[in-house]
C-alpha cells in the first residue's frame, strides 16, 4: 500500500483497474505497482489470470489466449467496478492472430462487461503513432519464431523493425527471473542508429526497472510493454500524472517539457555542465527528492536516476531557505556553505550556482541549479542574471499551467 493510500477517506474515488495477465506470470504485477506507488491516491491496480505457461507458435501455446477465457477473466475483474480493463499480454503481436484479434477481444470484453478494454499491442501501437515513430529496433526474451511473426505484424500496420535482439526462452518463469543485467545488454543488442526508439515486446519481462538507465545510456525512447500497458491504463482513466524513473514515456507532460527547454537554455547560457529543477507540487506526482526538469551536457550523467539525498536537510538548500538569495559558489570544496559530499566526489561537481522559488504563501517549494565539472570558475554577474531569469520564466509557467501559485 502506497503512502498516499492511507491518507485516504476511503478507495470510492480512486480508478480502478484491471490487467488480465497469463498465469505464469511474475513481472508485471510488481512492476505495476511499484509504478503506480506514486500515485496510489489516484489508481488501483487488480489482477485476473489466464493460463500461460510456455511461449511458441506450437498450436497448444497458441491456444492458450482463447478469447472466451480472457472475457471470463474480465467478467471476474468487473465484479469489483472496474474503470478500465486490459489484457496485459502481448500475444497479438507474436501468434499469428494479429492486433485485429486483440481488438475484436476489446469489443467482446467492453460487450460483455461495460467496461472499456485495451490491450498492451494495441497501447503499443498507439504509443508510435503518438511518437511518429515509423523504425524501431525490437527486444524480447522469445525464440526467433514468436520474434519474426512480431516484425511481420508490425510491418503489416507500417512499421519497419531494423534490428532484433531475443533470449530464445519458451518459459514464462524463466522470462520473469532473467538478470537485469542481461536484460541491459539485449536492449544493447537491439539498439540501432537507424532506430528511432526500442520496444520491449513481452509483459513478463522485467525491463520497466532499467528503462530509464538505458533511455539515458543509448540516447533514444524505451517502449518497454509493462509501462506501455499501464500508460495506456491511465490514458483511459483519464489520469494525467507525471510518474518518474521509469522512462520518458511515463514522465512525459507539456509542462514539465517547456521546463526542460528553460533548464537547457539556461545550461547553454551559463555554460554549465547541468541545470536541474527541483521542486514540490504533490498533486502533480513533483518532489524536490527527485529532479523533475534536467539538461545536461555530452558525457554528464543525469541527477534524474538518483533519488538517494534528502534535499531540504542540505546546507545549501537551508541557506536558500534562510536568505532568500541566490547562492553563487565558485569553488565547491572550500565553500563556506557545504554543497553534497556526493555531488563533489562522485558527480565532480566542482562550482555550481543555486536560486529557490518562493511560492505565493512565502513557502520555498523549490530550487534551480547549475552545476559546473570541468574546474572551479568565477561566476558573473550576468550568470546570476541568467539564474534568475530562468526562475521567472518557471515561475510563469507553474503559475500559467496552475501548476503553483507564486
Amino acid at each position: 500500500m502506497g503512502k498516499q493510500t492511507k491518507q485516504l477517506a476511503s478507495l470510492a474515488d480512486v480508478k480502478k483497474v484491471g490487467f488480465i495477465t497469463p498465469s505464469s506470470n511474475t513481472a508485471l504485477e510488481p512492476m505495476t505497482m511499484g509504478m503506480t506507488d506514486q500515485i496510489s491516491s489516484r489508481i488501483s491496480t487488480h489482477f485476473s489470470r489466464v493460463p500461460v505457461t510456455s511461449l511458441t507458435l506450437d498450436s497448444k501455446d497458441v491456444n492458450q489466449f482463447q478469447t472466451q477465457k480472457m472475457v471470463d477473466a474480465a467478467a471476474l475483474l468487473s465484479d469489483g467496478g472496474m474503470d478500465a480493463i486490459l489484457w496485459n499480454g502481448t500475444s497479438g503481436s507474436w501468434t499469428g492472430k494479429g492486433f485485429e484479434a486483440d481488438v475484436s477481444l476489446c469489443e467482446e470484453i467492453s460487450r460483455v462487461t461495460g467496461v472499456p478494454a485495451s490491450t498492451s499491442s494495441l497501447a503499443q501501437i498507439d504509443v508510435l503513432k503518438q511518437y511518429g515513430i515509423k523504425r524501431f529496433a525490437l527486444a524480447v526474451p522469445y525464440v526467433e519464431e514468436p520474434t519474426r511473426k512480431i516484425v511481420e505484424t508490425y510491418g503489416n500496420q507500417g512499421f519497419t523493425v531494423v534490428n532484433t535482439a531475443r533470449l530464445d526462452q519458451t518459459q514464462n518463469v524463466v522470462i520473469g527471473n532473467t538478470p537485469f543485467e542481461r536484460i541491459k545488454q539485449l536492449l544493447r543488442d537491439a539498439d540501432s542508429p537507424d532506430a528511432e526508439c526500442i520496444v520491449v515486446a513481452c509483459t513478463n519481462l522485467p525491463a520497466t526497472t532499467v528503462v530509464d538507465e538505458m533511455e539515458a545510456e543509448l540516447g533514444k525512447p524505451i517502449f518497454d510493454s509493462i509501462a506501455v500497458t499501464l500508460w495506456k491504463a491511465l490514458k483511459m482513466t483519464s489520469i494525467d500524472v507525471p510518474l518518474h524513473g521509469f522512462g520518458k514515456l511515463l514522465r512525459a507532460s507539456p509542462v514539465l517539457a517547456e521546463l526542460e527547454r528553460v533548464m537547457a537554455t539556461l545550461r547553454e547560457v551559463t555554460g554549465g555542465s547541468r541545470t536541474t529543477l527541483r521542486i514540490d507540487i504533490p498533486e502533480h506526482n513533483c518532489n524536490v527528492d527527485r529532479v523533475c526538469a534536467e539538461s545536461v551536457a555530452p558525457g554528464i550523467p543525469e541527477l534524474k536516476l538518483n533519488t538517494s539525498l534528502n534535499q531540504r536537510s542540505l546546507a545549501t538548500v537551508q541557506w536558500l531557505t534562510a536568505t532568500r538569495k541566490p547562492l553563487a559558489q565558485d569553488d565547491c570544496a572550500n565553500a563556506e556553505v557545504k554543497p553534497p559530499k556526493a555531488l563533489m566526489e562522485v558527480y565532480g561537481v566542482k562550482a555550481q550556482m543555486l536560486v529557490g522559488l518562493e511560492a505565493a504563501n512565502g513557502e520555498v517549494i523549490g530550487w534551480i541549479s547549475v552545476h559546473y565539472v570541468p574546474s572551479t570558475r568565477k561566476w558573473t554577474d550576468a550568470d546570476v542574471a541568467a539564474l534568475q531569469s530562468a526562475a521567472d520564466q518557471v515561475r510563469t509557467i507553474l503559475q500559467q499551467s496552475n501548476w503553483a501559485s507564486f
